[in-house]
């Protein structure tokens, strides 16, 4: 018997790995973060642009990835950029803590939660599977919380 919320789950994947969202350079990125999974050769690249909301704090205006690597990498990749792009850099802080501790095996996502990166959940059970996930998550988290100039 087959689970139709995870063969949604894997549908919405698939397609983020044939339509990846915001697979482009970034050439004026303020941050930038490269992340590599050397047991599998994943690479992930995020370039993010702020810009100041008028209370002064961060927003991302622009978020772009490029990278090599499993469909699952490279799909994650793509739900973090369209996920993270327009959020105030906190409340993207916030939200790349939720998906990283759902691909640890946190608790599932509240049913209410109907964006791409619910789907993520369905490789919750499998470390190696979720690492591939959690890779441009990473480097998002990376790249937002160091200065400017110490982008990786």
């Amino acid at each position: 018997m087959s689970d139709p919320l995870a063969e949604l789950h894997l549908a919405v994947i698939d397609d983020h790995r044939r339509r990846p969202r915001g697979r482009a350079p970034l050439p004026e990125a303020d941050r930038v973060a490269r992340r590599e999974t050397p047991a599998c050769g994943d690479v992930c690249e995020l370039r993010f642009t702020l810009v100041a909301d008028p209370d002064g704090s961060p927003r991302i205006a622009k978020a772009r990835f490029t990278g090599a690597g499993c469909a699952l990498s490279q799909a994650g990749a793509s739900m973090a950029v369209s996920d993270l792009e327009g959020r105030p850099v906190a409340d993207a802080l916030a939200r790349i803590a939720w998906v990283e501790a759902l691909l640890a095996g946190g608790p599932p996502p509240p049913t209410e939660e109907t964006s791409a990166v619910a789907a993520l959940s369905v490789v919750r059970a499998n470390p190696a599977r979720a690492a591939c996930a959690r890779l441009a998550w990473t480097a998002a988290r990376e790249a937002l919380t160091l200065p400017p100039a110490a982008t990786v």
